[in-house]
């Protein structure tokens, strides 16, 4: 079947040491009866040295086209660089 793909997303740097982002994306099911898959995510990074901490908030809500087929995640990621 026919789809649509739209994603969006923006990041802002509020100092040097830290970042914020957030997406968003729809996927529509054209010429079908599925429901439309929307996601978003919001991020956050910190970096200090040579140690950066990042964290995201995932949510998709009718996952391949299936209603109430409705996902969250969480993410943590501590990176070291020497």
């Amino acid at each position: 079947a026919d789809s649509t793909y739209r994603a969006y997303g923006i990041s802002y740097a509020i100092s040097e040491d830290l970042s914020v982002s957030y997406g968003v994306g729809t996927i529509d099911f054209e010429a079908t009866a599925d429901q439309d898959q929307e996601t978003s995510a919001l991020g956050v990074s910190f970096t200090s040295g040579g140690i950066t901490v990042s964290a995201s908030h995932h949510n998709g809500e009718n996952l391949g086209g299936t209603a109430a087929s409705d996902k969250q995640a969480y993410e943590l990621n501590i990176a070291f660089a020497f």
